[in-house]
């Protein structure tokens, strides 16, 4: 099924079968500041994890916090407009997703409604009666880690062997980073064989999330940032908004494949309480709605202008690409290595 939106201003195509999105503005070759209806939504159907990782920014654990499926169908009730149709996709998290009693209740009740289900996990639960069942309903599975090392790959032959789409999301942080470098540099491609991708995500110093472990610009980090350029690791690499301005400072990737932040302004998170945010780690009561209390179009359409309107660069620093850069995050500019309040010179690897 391929979802249309067209505008003036806005157009966007989804295909629900290939996850392939297409998005541009008045032209091809602009870009619309904003989409005039989300193209995902972040959706953590609980705060509920047993697990008890020291870098959680949702700071989840053993507290039987979980969303209703009634509350889950509200929400995706919610997320379709009379013209421009529902989301094109969900990323459902958590907490740990698998230990939510309703999972695959709410994943039916996603595909019913033509959005496509995403997942991300830790894996202690993951058997193959989950990956059969994903099978031919997700669009894609996605391993959290820190450690490649640690990182079990039974679980991720047991999703394979069902032929689901798996990806591995590697929180990148600075007691890392020299491990990353020799992801990139190819070391543990027999550890990666078969998956669809690696997607490096931020540290984040949020929930359980220490501020010593944030990215810094150190050799380590340099050379990881030298690697990208030069990559032999054997699958697709990719990275979270948040390390789009160093990418775009530093490597050679053509910024035109580049999506810089797109909380709130292409995409929604909506937490287990039916708080409405523009990302998952906004560590502010400035921009948070109760959907219960408005609805999601009055939040989208109206609410969220303030925070448009304020989400522009404010970076100093004397930048080739400051053009095609948001600036640092709008919540945590620590974690933005690049940015600077104050007129500096660029900075080169």
């Amino acid at each position: 099924m391929k979802i249309r939106r067209q505008s003036k201003s806005y157009n966007f195509i989804g295909d629900t079968k290939t996850g392939i999105t297409f998005r541009w503005g008045k032209s091809l070759q602009e870009n619309p500041p904003f989409a005039l209806w989300p193209e995902l939504a972040d959706i953590s159907i609980s705060n509920h994890c047993t697990k008890g990782c020291d870098y959680c920014y949702q700071d989840s654990g053993d507290n039987a916090s979980f969303m209703s499926l009634e509350d889950y169908k509200y929400i995706l009730n919610e997320l379709q407009h009379r013209k421009w149709g529902n989301v094109f996709q969900v990323a459902i998290g958590g907490g740990e997703p698998l230990e939510h009693p309703q999972l695959k209740q709410i994943i039916e009740a996603t595909i019913i409604r033509n959005i496509v289900p995403n997942l991300t996990t830790n894996g202690i639960h993951l058997d193959s009666d989950y990956a059969g069942y994903f099978k031919g309903r997700v669009g894609a599975v996605a391993l959290s880690i820190t450690d490649i090392q640690a990182f079990d790959l039974d679980k991720a032959k047991i999703l394979l062997r069902e032929s689901v789409r798996t990806n591995i999301h590697y929180v990148l942080s600075n007691k890392n980073i020299s491990q990353a470098v020799d992801i990139l540099r190819g070391r543990y491609n027999e550890s990666l064989s078969g998956l669809n991708s690696i997607i490096f995500l931020t540290h984040k110093p949020h929930g359980r999330g220490s501020m010593t472990d944030i990215l810094k610009l150190s050799d380590s980090l340099m050379n990881f940032i030298r690697q990208i350029d030069y990559v032999k690791c054997s699958v697709r690499i990719g990275f979270d908004a948040c390390f789009v301005p160093l990418l775009l400072c530093f490597t050679k990737t053509d910024a035109t494949y580049i999506d810089s932040c797109e909380g709130g302004l292409f995409s929604i998170y909506i937490d287990e309480n039916l708080n409405v945010k523009p990302c998952s780690f906004d560590n502010t009561e400035a921009y948070t709605f109760k959907l219960r209390e408005y609805s999601f179009s009055d939040i989208w359409e109206y609410k969220l202008k303030r925070y448009r309107n304020e989400v522009v660069n404010h970076c100093k620093r004397r930048c080739s690409k400051k053009a095609e850069c948001k600036g640092a995050c709008h919540f945590y500019n620590e974690i933005t290595c690049c940015f600077s309040k104050t007129e500096e010179e660029a900075l080169y690897v």
